[in-house]
């Protein structure tokens, strides 16, 4: 799908197209330890090209305990993503433990 031949109009802030998805487990200890939805988008309004792709991590969970959250960007989907799964590993480490 071509987005640049879809109008958008002024009152669009924000759009992004979904490059690809997964599911990945991060586990350093019992405690340290998450399962999360990783998205990788295409920022159809980026100003810079060092910032076209941006990735979301999302903590899943039973409900019970509020979930986690990565963000980052990057020039690639590739790098995109490798940068949110950094932070992910990072926020899970400061939230649940070494």
């Amino acid at each position: 799908m071509n987005w640049a031949e879809v109008p958008m109009t002024e009152h669009v802030s924000e759009v992004a197209a979904v490059v690809g998805e997964a599911e990945l487990v991060i586990e350093f200890t019992e405690s340290a330890r998450g399962w999360f939805r990783l998205a990788v988008f295409e920022d159809l309004r980026a100003e810079s090209e060092d910032a076209r792709y941006f990735a979301r991590a999302t903590e899943k969970t039973d409900g019970s305990v509020a979930g986690l959250e990565a963000v980052a960007t990057g020039p690639t989907p590739e790098a995109a993503a490798t940068f949110c799964i950094r932070e992910a590993g990072i926020t899970l480490r400061r939230a649940r433990g070494r």
